[in-house]
């Protein structure tokens, strides 16, 4: 398997993708079958491979096989009881050693491309057969599988389009980057009012908040939503051996003078 020297794409291949299809013969609808199929895909500009033409003139079969597998750009791979049975070693014996060999070079494959095998062995079911049909590595739902409900240009559509790098759904263009604003930093209607003794944001805060408030040693310590924090200082009693006879001092009182 070599990689195309340039992938086609949706503007415009440059060449045709070479397309290898390895299947089973011994039941001749099957066989018939996988020849339409590389008619069809040999009519919409990909270059398919099957056995019935190099069987035309002498060939060193297995020598045939490894070569059309690895200069292949893709290799479909066509379910069916018989393949399933060759590519597991289940196959009668003394027959489809041929299919086994080659099911044994597309495993082998697989096996050396860990990571991306399963983009160029594609596995296909055919109208009637089965992905079960499908050698062990390939079925069980873990890797694409085309499925053709007909043998027809609709019916090979999906396929069609992947070995022509003409996909269906695309990605849109990016639009332009909206501009999302910061969050405002401004203060609130209350926190904005000036401080002071009768502010109304005050007044309010007092109203509201005091989540948490403690007393100790005439500190009254309150906490509004917002965050802020207010303290009180309340007026200590006097101590000491004159705390009964001391004068009361109002807040503007002028201490008398001796």
């Amino acid at each position: 398997m070599t990689e195309p020297e340039s992938r086609p794409t949706a503007e415009g291949a440059k060449r045709a993708p070479r397309v290898f299809i390895s299947y089973a013969q011994g039941v001749d609808a099957h066989t018939e079958d996988v020849r339409r199929l590389w008619l069809l895909l040999r009519e919409n500009d990909v270059d398919a491979r099957m056995d019935g033409p190099a069987a035309e003139q002498p060939q060193d079969w297995p020598k045939w096989m490894q070569d059309e597998i690895h200069e292949a750009d893709f290799t479909l791979v066509i379910a069916s009881a018989r393949y399933h049975n060759s590519a597991e070693g289940k196959q009668e014996q003394g027959t489809g050693r041929g299919v086994a060999w080659e099911a044994r070079l597309v495993r082998n494959l697989a096996h050396q491309n860990p990571f991306d095998w399963d983009q160029r062995i594609l596995g296909v079911v055919l109208p009637g057969e089965s992905e079960t049909k499908l050698p062990t590595f390939m079925a069980g739902g873990s890797t694409t599988t085309y499925t053709l409900p007909a043998i027809d240009r609709p019916g090979i559509e999906k396929l069609l389009r992947y070995l022509t790098g003409q996909p269906y759904e695309t990605y849109s263009p990016l639009g332009p980057r909206p501009h999302l604003p910061a969050r405002d930093h401004s203060l609130g209607p209350d926190d904005a009012t000036p401080a002071g003794p009768g502010a109304p944001g005050l007044r309010a805060a007092s109203d509201r908040a005091a989540t948490y408030i403690t007393s100790y040693g005439g500190i009254a310590v309150g906490t509004q939503g917002s965050g802020s924090v207010y303290i009180h200082q309340s007026p200590q009693p006097p101590t000491g051996p004159d705390a009964r006879t001391a004068p009361s001092q109002e807040e503007g009182e002028e201490e008398p003078t001796q």
